[in-house]
């Protein structure tokens, strides 16, 4: 499902109304019925209940009026509008929305200015529903004022805010509160999610979302080519390949690990499971010699790849020939977790991106090499992945990790063009970048896999899906979304409050073709 900041919803809209003729009235129209529509199937008893509409003075509240007359219209009598402006300053399908509530006889009270606020505070306290129909996506600047105490009143009441569109005050681009914001249980937005809506921290505000169907023709949406994406479950069923039954374990490829250090074994080992689970033909790992007969016993599947070590049993830089060599006859390298920060290991991964001519996914201590040395990313001859959370982000940037927090949708993509690779920036609603502007918002992930381990087997898994021969944007996408997926599963099936990295690997396999079956 494509996403769209404030700016390209409002060509959306202007391409349908001036240039396919579509009148902006239908789509308000459209607009509020939708809305009426999902708040009834989330609450049926809403037309026997009081309804407070909060309209502001533009589209928002003209969706606002549409709304109240569908409530009356099915039965609601006790229904009102509240306008913030001046009936009389009403402009355009706003204006017409209004004159109709109002030959219907919905009561709409002009409660226009501060002097009103108690009075306004009255019949919210009086009311079992709020629907904010005050500001919509094109809001810029911070809130303030007459407005600013609206919204401060609505959220003071301990009752259900339905949003019109967007929570007022929420940035609908960056998904930041413009001062304050109206903190709803649901919000049915128009057209297209706005990227504010599903990032974080706007989607603590938005509660349940609704995309309602306004009437804007596919190939108005075609045409305008969105480069950023919601990624779900039909974006995950369109990009899985079926296995084939001829195939055999050469068909799916064979993805080389680098990983472990002593004290680290496990990392190692949950790459390998992780790629393993997502249908990878063969893996190997590389591993600091004397570790190996640790690693033999930990895996059965994969195979091992004993290699040079340093004094304190990391991956020497000797290593790097061996490892080189034997990446020519591999699909693809996972590079990095549990590798020690040690220096001998982040200059060997730092050697491998300019050496080795195959797809490859950087993760952990691999992607903390890269601090002071970004450019070897531009050595690499072929596609590179990092993996980072906002603390390694941060440090390879410079930034603090509440900057990246704050900035995350601008962080990754900027990085991902300046450095010309694919950054995954994980975390709640992690967000995978293309050098050439794609960009998706993964839709899966809960907090109860904020638990060590975690990252190593999202690395398998994109790693495997890279061994495969999917495009790395693809396999990154994939591997982000059925990590999240497959914890889902096991919190809703097990009712855990958190989750072990273990936990998924017996029930991604099970995602992944539940998937398929879809294609």
């Amino acid at each position: 499902m494509f996403l769209l900041t404030a700016s390209e919803m409002a060509q959306v809209d202007r391409i349908t109304i001036e240039q396919v003729g579509v009148p902006g009235v239908v789509l308000m129209e459209n607009a509020g019925k939708g809305a009426t529509d999902f708040y009834q199937d989330l609450f049926p008893d809403i037309c026997e209940k009081k309804v407070v509409i909060v309209a502001g003075s533009g589209n928002n509240g003209g969706d606002g009026f549409v709304i109240a007359r569908h409530l009356w219209c099915r039965g609601s009598k006790s229904v009102k509008v509240i306008c913030l402006k001046e009936m009389s300053r009403l402009r355009g399908d706003a204006l017409v929305n209004c004159k109709i509530a109002e030959k219907l006889g919905i009561p709409l009270l002009e409660l226009a200015g501060e002097d009103h606020l108690p009075e306004i505070r009255r019949h919210l306290e009086s009311c079992d529903f709020i629907v904010d129909a005050i500001l919509g996506t094109g809001l810029k600047s911070e809130v303030r004022g007459f407005y600013r105490r609206v919204i401060e009143a609505i959220n003071e009441q301990e009752k259900p805010v339905l949003a019109v569109d967007i929570p007022s005050g929420l940035d609908a681009s960056s998904g930041r509160p413009l001062g304050v914001c109206i903190k709803a249980v649901a919000t049915a937005t128009f057209g297209l999610p706005k990227v504010g809506q599903v990032i974080t921290p706007g989607h603590n505000y938005v509660g349940k979302l609704k995309v309602v169907d306004i009437g804007i023709p596919q190939s108005v949406i075609t045409e305008f080519n969105p480069r950023r994406v919601f990624f779900d479950s039909t974006e995950a069923a369109g990009l899985l390949k079926p296995r084939q039954d001829d195939s055999h374990k050469g068909t799916y490829g064979h993805l080389l690990v680098v990983s472990g250090s002593v004290g680290k074994t496990g990392a190692a080992a949950l790459v390998c499971q992780g790629a393993s689970r997502v249908g990878t033909g063969l893996v190997t790992l590389a591993i600091p010699k004397s570790l190996n007969p640790i690693l033999e016993v930990k895996l059965t599947e994969p195979m091992t790849l004993p290699v040079a070590e340093t004094g304190e049993q990391t991956i020497s830089l000797e290593a790097l020939d061996t490892i080189v060599a034997e990446a020519k006859t591999r699909s693809a390298l996972a590079v990095g977790p549990g590798i020690s920060l040690n220096e001998e290991p982040l200059e060997l991964v730092r050697k491998l991106i300019g050496r080795v001519d195959r797809p490859m996914v950087i993760d952990a201590d691999g992607v903390t090499a890269l601090k002071g040395h970004l450019e070897a990313l531009s050595s690499s001859t072929a596609p590179v992945i990092i993996t980072p959370h906002p603390g390694e982000m941060a440090r390879i940037i410079g930034k603090t990790s509440s900057y990246v927090q704050a900035n995350r949708l601008e962080v990754a993509e900027e990085f991902s063009k300046k450095h010309g690779v694919i950054v995954v920036l994980k975390g709640f609603r992690t967000i995978i970048s293309a050098p050439d502007g794609r960009t998706t918002v993964n839709s899966t992930g809960n907090p109860a896999m904020a638990t060590g381990g975690m990252g190593d087997v999202l690395t398998g898994m994109i790693g495997g899906f890279l061994a495969q021969k999917y495009d790395p944007f693809d396999a990154a996408c994939l591997g982000v979304y059925f990590h999240g997926k497959a914890a889902d599963t096991v919190c809703e099936q097990k009712k855990y409050a958190s989750v072990l990295a273990t936990d998924l690997l017996n029930v991604i396999p099970g995602e992944i073709y539940s998937s398929m079956t879809r294609c």
